[in-house]
């Protein structure tokens, strides 16, 4: 009869080691969700320079797969990856909704983007999900009508309502009303909240004028916001009250987004690569130049992945008129 061999486990690979492979499993029952380790890791590997977002985005998913929900505020300025993170934990987590909330208007006012809008995605028999919320600061800055109303307040009562965990009537398409509860959920709410960190960075600088004083500056976000920052920008108090937690991330440095464009394992340029089959090399000048345009606009990476993008469109159109058999399989820019 024939031998069989014993099978040999093999030794688990580390991150840190030439041949680490990053899970890409996007079944959410998987070993990574049972350990919130393993949740950082997975995002370390894609998220550079906010360690401590990515320790708390574990534990809200690690804590939610166990029926812990959560209610999380998160402050920072546009570009430093709010919602990033949360777009990488769909691949181990599907359930995750990340919802524009810029023009969300309340029941009454004009617009089809309301408060409960994002309902009509969420199963009524298994409402386990994770909400984001990206832009959040825009839903609840305040905007006076004439008459002295205050539209992003009445926006608030209602959004209350839902992070209370209450079962809610969503009206779908072609059938009756459902319920659904969103006590089974846990939200998180990004927003810059930009025009409060420029307030207080304000505040803490000087001209220098005076006997003996010294000129000082501060830049917005060098300080974290709080709750009740949060509440003088225009968030109602009962909203606050509710918040399980308030992270904090911050800005990214031009020399950090350089790194994250050239040499980052997910930069977009090793993402573009791939889409397109093509290599891309970057002049120095062209590198410095991108980074600089991700830093100064507050558009972060989003922004360099477009430029980027429009460039390679028109040199691969370029090479087909050039020689319209042959596509070009490398490609400079700058």
């Amino acid at each position: 009869m024939p031998t069989t061999k014993a099978k040999t486990k093999k030794r688990p690979v580390n991150f840190y080691e030439e041949n680490y492979i990053p899970y890409r499993n996007s079944s959410s029952d998987n070993r990574i969700l049972k350990n919130p380790a393993e949740i950082y890791r997975f995002l370390l590997d894609r998220v550079y320079h906010q360690d401590t977002y990515c320790k708390d985005a574990a534990m809200i998913l690690w804590n939610h797969c166990r029926g812990i929900t959560s209610r999380n505020y998160v402050c920072g300025p546009a570009g430093s990856g709010k919602t990033f993170v949360w777009q990488n934990l769909q691949e181990i987590f599907p359930r995750i909704i990340i919802v524009d909330a810029s023009n969300i208007t309340s029941d009454g006012w004009k617009g089809d983007n309301k408060v409960t809008s994002f309902l009509n995605q969420v199963d009524p028999a298994d409402p386990d999900v994770i909400v984001v919320f990206d832009e959040f600061d825009k839903m609840v800055t305040p905007r006076f009508t004439s008459h002295g109303d205050n539209p992003s307040s009445a926006v608030q009562s209602e959004f209350l309502k839902l992070i209370e965990g209450k079962l809610i009537e969503v009206k779908k398409a072609g059938s009756d009303p459902v319920l659904i509860d969103t006590s089974k959920m846990s939200f998180v709410l990004c927003g810059s909240f930009a025009a409060r960190a420029e307030e207080i960075a304000r505040s803490k600088s000087n001209t220098g004028l005076g006997f003996m004083s010294e000129f000082e500056t501060h830049k917005a976000f060098e300080e974290e916001l709080t709750l009740d920052d949060l509440i003088k920008f225009g968030l109602i108090p009962e909203m606050a009250s509710r918040a399980t937690r308030l992270i904090n991330i911050h800005p990214l440095t031009e020399d950090d987004f350089l790194y994250l464009i050239t040499e980052h394992p997910y930069s977009p340029v090793k993402k573009l690569e791939k889409l397109y089959r093509i290599r891309i090399n970057l002049s120095e000048d062209y590198s410095h130049q991108l980074a600089e345009n991700a830093f100064r606009s507050g558009l972060g990476v989003r922004a360099v992945t477009s430029e980027l993008q429009r460039a390679i469109d028109t040199e691969i159109f370029l090479g087909f008129q050039e020689d319209p058999k042959t596509p070009k399989k490398e490609i400079t820019l700058g």
